[in-house]
Formats: C-alpha cells, structure tokens, sequence
C-alpha cells in the first residue's frame, strides 16, 4: 500500500497561532520533574519559541500531591486561570498521565465558552480535549504533549504537523518515514493501512481508547447523536492483553446509545511494541465487531509512539480510504 496521506486545509471556527502569541502550558495530569525530564522540557519550550510562540506556565505544574499530580484544586486552577486570561491563545498539557478526569467538575466551564481556545494533548488528555467540545462547543486537538514536543525521535515531523495545524496552513503530510518509541530503536514506518474502504465527512471524536473510555456515564462523553469519525489509539500497560483490553473496551463503546448507529469512520493510531499488537490482532477485533461498510484505517501516526500528526477533536474531518491510499482532510 502508498503512503497514508494528511491534508491540512484551512481551519474553521478554530482560533489560529500567530508568532508573538502565547501558549500556556498546564500539568492537568502529570506535575513537570525538573530531575528526571529537564532537558526534555527545554528542548519542548525552545522548539516552540523557535516558531515565534510565546510559552508560559501554570502555577501550579511543579506541585505534587500524589501519583505525580499536585491536588485537583490546583491543576484545575491553572486550567482555569488559562481560560480566563485573554492573552493565552492555546493551552498546551504538559504531559499524559493518569488523573485529568478528577478536574472535569472544577473547570468553570463559563470562563470557556467566553474565550474558547483550544487545548492540545493526547493519552490522559483524552478527557479534557473531548469534554471541551461536549460542554463548550470548543474545537480542540489531538496531537502532541509539550513533553512530547521535547523527544528526540523524529521530532521534526511532529513539529511541523503541529505548527502547520496552529497556523492553519494548507500542507499535505504523508506518513512518516521512520518511527520509534520513546528513546529507544527507529523502525521504518510501513503504510497506513485500509480495513474497509470508503468515503465520509463526519465529525471527529475520540482519542486513547482506555481514557476514553471513563467517560462513560458523565455529563463530559459525547452525546453520539450525529455522524461521527472516531480517532481510536491505545497504550500497552496492560501488555501482552492489550489487544484483549481494546477489544471489549471498543465493545462497551459500541454499547453506548447511539454509537454503533452514528459511527460513520474509524482511525486506528500505531501501537507500541509492548503492546505485542499485530495487524493481524487489529484485523480480528475489526471484523468481530461487524461494523458494515464504514471506512476503516490503522497503523496512522498517533498514539504512544513517535512521530504523530496533529487531527482536531469537535471539527468535521474528511476521511477517504481506497484500497491502496489513505486521506484524511481536517
């Protein structure tokens, strides 16, 4: 199969960077550790600022409670604090984790409807990025952690993904040439790949896949009650039962009212190694599920790996899979 194929075209209702403008980042999830990831985040702000942004920081993103996190008050004041100052243009996560959800009944939801910037983030972030378009109507993107934007491998690729996506620059991508964990070996990125072919514009929704999921029930999950394209990635903490993990949390979702009905696309993010994924795995679990003849694509470069793309959360997005191309117009 070609290369899998990214069109960023123009965006709209979606706030675009300008050099000089700022972008605050905030610890929603995992507090910054000076010790252990310091030079990794001053790669991430002097990456940024080499594109003209302007970066600062919560007041909180040092502070630790637990498990790594300062308390839900804090992280959701910083949140919040960034909502309310009109000179921030986006708010960045400064990294995954594993307790974004626990800020969702703090955010002051009023102070983001009157100034609807987007957020950025991936894996923890899930929450946010997804409760954002359901409670606020605001358009977010999944894409890359400012930790993430201080990795080493391929950096460039996701660097100009993200900056052609703030600037709203048409640019067409294609997959990466190489692509590899986080410090470890480079692979050659095979092509992203077609399950079922098909053409659709529909609205984007989703993420990884297990945070997704504690949506479920609360008044932040999407309501599914219009077309959508559901971004699917997942990380490989539960090992060799990955595969298994997806499967039935992918079944609950299928579960949900209206779900099944009004999925109208599916994007399948790479899975890291540990995960012990195949494409064969991706395969079995798709065609157990019977989902007709939607579009269906995997190995794209999202998820817990390196390189990623930059896709919008709570925007209409194109999505073209042929027997030998992928394309996704955002």
């Amino acid at each position: 199969m070609e290369a899998g194929r990214l069109w960023l075209l123009e965006w709209s209702k979606m706030m675009q960077l300008k050099k000089g403008d700022e972008i605050r980042v905030i610890a929603p999830s995992r507090s910054l550790d000076v010790t252990n990831y310091k030079r990794e985040y001053t790669r991430a702000q002097k990456r940024l600022e080499s594109l003209g942004y302007i970066v600062t920081f919560g007041k909180s993103i040092e502070a630790v409670l637990h498990f790594g996190t300062a308390t839900k008050e804090d992280r959701a004041n910083d949140f919040n604090d960034a909502y309310r100052d009109k000179n921030v243009k986006l708010v960045m996560a400064l990294s995954g984790g594993w307790s974004a959800n626990e800020i969702l009944p703090l955010i002051d939801w009023e102070a983001v409807v009157a100034n609807p910037i987007p957020l950025i983030g991936f894996s923890d972030i899930t929450v946010l990025i997804n409760a954002l378009y359901v409670k606020a109507g605001v358009s977010c993107f999944l894409g890359p952690n400012f930790s993430t934007i201080g990795r080493m491998p391929e950096w460039r690729y996701t660097l100009r993904a993200f900056n052609a996506a703030m600037q709203a620059v048409p640019t067409l991508l294609q997959k990466s040439d190489r692509w590899a964990e986080y410090g470890q070996r480079r692979y050659k990125t095979t092509a992203w790949k077609t399950f079922t072919i098909g053409e659709v514009e529909a609205l984007a929704l989703g993420g990884n896949l297990g945070t997704f999921y504690l949506l479920q029930g609360t008044p932040y999950q999407p309501c599914f009650k219009e077309p959508f394209i559901f971004l699917l990635e997942d990380d490989d903490e539960a090992g060799e039962y990955t595969a298994r993990e997806v499967s039935r949390r992918f079944e609950s979702l299928l579960q949900l009212p209206g779900f099944r009905q009004n999925l109208k696309g599916l994007v399948i993010g790479r899975f890291q190694k540990g995960s012990a994924v195949k494409p064969r795995d991706i395969e079995s679990i798709l065609q157990s599920k019977n989902l007709g003849q939607i579009p269906i694509v995997y190995n794209v470069d999202f998820g817990h790996t390196l390189p990623m793309v930059t896709i919008p959360i709570g925007k209409k997005i194109i999505l073209k899979a042929k027997k030998d191309t992928v394309t996704i117009i955002i």
